[in-house]
């Protein structure tokens, strides 16, 4: 925009017009701007495209069903008792209480969608038209807000210790330095269909009581968290387009405990699946739902593997991309490279998805 914008003209008044320009866009009812899912870009789609996308997932009735009225109201006063419960036993200060305690009013909450503009175009719910969304639930100033971060007090360190454990790209990077491969391996990527949104809830409650079980903590109110945690998944209302949902099934992005739920969950399938595997990976990672292994058996058997991984839970469901070269993982590309005839292990360089924008933060800025 600036380039197009005369030399003579004042610094002050691009600025005004620009701002202008940003206003006109944001009041615009026939549009929706969203971030993309991924690459740090901004995405303007036609209203009707989004309430599309939206309402094409939220009549899946496997996960989500429509109200006549929102449930929050019952919620709240369900959590109120366990808090109070908690308090009696002493686990929970009276100003612990107060902060967890749902507010006076609850803000319902609002579903909406992350557009993964990083699809093949081919791949979206409407061909090069309609991206598909990644649903989010906005739980913020929720009846359970506080709750959910309470429970992910508990639940986030246990998340962290299983072997497959990335915490982030530096974390990968030194896994990924650390091990010598062969020279034929493959190096292969998994992705989860809808993790979240798959795991159905009771599997998921048991094997958050199961790691609790494993790591017993005299601190930790096991029964209470587990109460508290079935009514955020069972009692997940949200609102979209003026109509109130529940959410049946899986959890939802939104939730603080979330990510750390679902990793618990994922940690136990892998463990039981790849104990009853004879040939297993030379290394299998997992960021959330992106899997990265180095495979050193044959193709044919590495499809044996991804079957037998699929045969296992019917809401959890892989797909894959191979290659005997390179692989790109969270932001890296794995590759062999020189360091392979060396020392026997692979190269990493950067990786920028195709839609990055590069949108990159200033050294000086103050922000977070």
């Amino acid at each position: 925009m600036a380039s197009s914008v005369p030399s003579t003209t004042p610094p002050s008044n691009v600025t005004r017009s620009f701002h202008a320009a940003l206003r006109s866009l944001r009041n615009d009812p026939g549009i929706v701007i969203k971030p993309a899912d991924k690459g740090s870009g901004t995405v303007i789609l036609d209203r009707e495209d989004y309430v599309y996308e939206a309402l094409r997932q939220l009549e899946d009735p496997s996960t989500y069903r429509p109200l006549t009225e929102p449930i929050y109201p019952v919620t709240a006063k369900k959590i109120t008792k366990i808090l109070l419960s908690l308090e009696d036993q002493g686990y929970l200060k009276p100003d612990q209480v107060d902060f967890l305690t749902p507010p006076p009013e609850p803000r319902p909450r609002r579903f909406y969608l992350l557009p993964k503009i990083h699809k093949p175009t081919s791949k979206w719910t409407v061909p090069d038209r309609i991206p598909p969304g990644r649903p989010v639930i906005s739980d913020c100033s929720s009846e359970s807000y506080e709750v959910a971060q309470y429970i992910d007090s508990f639940l986030l360190p246990l998340s962290m210790t299983h072997p497959a454990y990335v915490k982030d790209s530096f974390d990968f990077l030194r896994k990924i330095r650390s091990i010598q491969v062969p020279a034929d391996c493959l190096l292969v990527t998994c992705d989860v269909s809808s993790m979240y949104t798959n795991i159905q809830n009771e599997p998921g409650i048991q094997s958050i009581a199961n790691i609790f079980e494993a790591n017993p903590d005299h601190a930790r109110p096991d029964k209470e968290i587990l109460e508290l945690l079935r009514l955020n998944l069972e009692c997940n209302d949200f609102e979209f387009n003026g109509q109130f949902f529940l959410q049946i099934s899986g959890t939802a992005m939104g939730k603080t405990f979330s990510p750390s739920y679902a990793d618990i969950f994922m940690a136990q399938w892998e463990r039981d699946a790849l104990a009853d595997w004879p040939d297993p990976p030379l290394l299998y990672l997992r960021y959330r739902d992106d899997i990265f292994m180095i495979w050193q058996y044959s193709r044919e058997r590495l499809q044996e593997f991804i079957s037998f991984l699929n045969s296992r839970d019917p809401s959890i469901q892989l797909t894959h991309e191979v290659s005997s070269e390179s692989q790109d993982y969270l932001d890296i590309t794995v590759f062999k490279g020189p360091s392979l005839q060396t020392s026997g292990h692979l190269d990493t360089k950067v990786y920028f998805k195709p839609t990055d924008t590069h949108q990159l933060l200033h050294r000086l800025s103050f922000h977070p």
